[in-house]
């Protein structure tokens, strides 16, 4: 039987078997990898261990979502039909077996973060309506601070693309980052990442 990913980030094919009436679990486990520079997107708890959720590859599928109950025991992973959605924002169903939790449960009792294979820093800037030359001075300056050689020439970029409303990336392979911005709909925020190669969507783009 294969069991949908609902959410469109893939499918994973097995067999289930039902342990309550809202819980199936899928005949797979929850893998732990040694660092999460080792999958795209992972979940460090904070005993150390590193839950893999989005793996590299062509074919790469959310082994978990954040919503789906897993027993961090067992391993087992469970999954929910679409049209039956989880009862609480938890995304873990009221009558679920003991030892079972979620990715969401986990941020909410502050045992555990989500992970990325790169490093990050954010610089939130609201709507303005004008990006002086001093100010993008003091971005670049905040990135430095935070291990980010950004440029003005990427700030520029990205900003021109947010005035069109257009999402954007600028990717700089000397100084080692990419930066990313969203389209004009949304407050104007400058996202840097450490390239991976292994990363798809780290490239020069306005769209």
């Amino acid at each position: 039987m294969q069991v949908n990913d609902y959410n469109g980030a893939g499918s994973i094919s097995c067999a289930i078997s039902i342990v309550s009436p809202l819980i199936q679990i899928i005949m797979a486990k929850i893998r732990f990898i040694n660092s999460r520079k080792d999958a795209h997107w992972s979940f460090t708890l904070k005993d150390g261990r590193i839950i893999e959720v989005l793996p590299f590859g062509e074919n790469a599928q959310f082994i978990i979502r954040f919503d789906t109950p897993f027993n961090l025991e067992t391993l087992e992973i469970g999954e929910q039909p679409p049209y039956k959605p989880h009862p609480n924002k938890e995304g873990l169903p009221d009558d679920a077996p003991e030892g079972f939790t979620t990715l969401n449960n986990l941020i909410a009792q502050k045992l555990g973060k989500q992970t990325f294979c790169y490093d990050e820093f954010e610089i939130m800037l609201g709507r303005p309506k004008t990006l002086s030359a001093q100010r993008v001075a003091r971005i670049c300056n905040k990135f430095k601070k935070n291990g980010f050689n950004v440029t003005p020439q990427a700030i520029l970029h990205n900003w021109d693309a947010w005035l069109g409303d257009l999402k954007s990336g600028y990717r700089d392979e000397k100084n080692g980052y990419h930066l990313f911005s969203p389209c004009g709909c949304n407050d104007l925020r400058f996202s840097a990442s450490t390239i991976d190669n292994r990363l798809d969507w780290q490239t020069t783009y306005k769209c």
